[in-house]
């Protein structure tokens, strides 16, 4: 797949990714948010807990899941952003609850043929949820 057609299908994803979520009560708050520590797809509230949703989107023959595209090193690249994103964002305040979501999709011909969210994907690396 071409560079151009790659970035057209993430940006794609990443707009019915938050039309997901929006439908689960979601409230967008930012998109392709960067920093110094990394970037975070969409951040969202929903209900009192302040969201960070990595998109991952992958073509039908592409040889493992998407959601499993969020290894290890991802995670931890996600954790400092989202650590940054609290701190700028909260300041001396204690920050919100949060958590870390995972939205995948599946494309076939250029066309979203699978998705789910998966909520509370993984810790923020404190040693538990918030």
């Amino acid at each position: 797949m071409a560079a151009h057609e790659t970035h057209r299908l993430g940006a794609a994803g990443e707009a019915r990714a938050l039309e997901l979520l929006q439908a689960r009560g979601h409230r967008l708050l930012e998109r392709n948010f960067r920093c110094p520590r990394g970037e975070l797809d969409l951040v969202t509230w929903q209900g009192d807990t302040l969201v960070f949703t990595e998109v991952k989107v992958l073509t039908e023959t592409a040889y493992m899941h998407a959601s499993e595209r969020v290894d290890e090193a991802k995670r931890e690249k996600l954790r400092r952003a989202a650590h940054w994103y609290l701190k700028r964002r909260a300041g001396k305040e204690a920050p919100p609850p949060h958590r870390f979501d995972i939205v995948w999709l599946t494309a076939k011909e250029g066309k979203f043929v699978d998705h789910g969210i998966i909520e509370n994907a993984f810790g923020d690396g404190s040693g538990g949820q918030r």
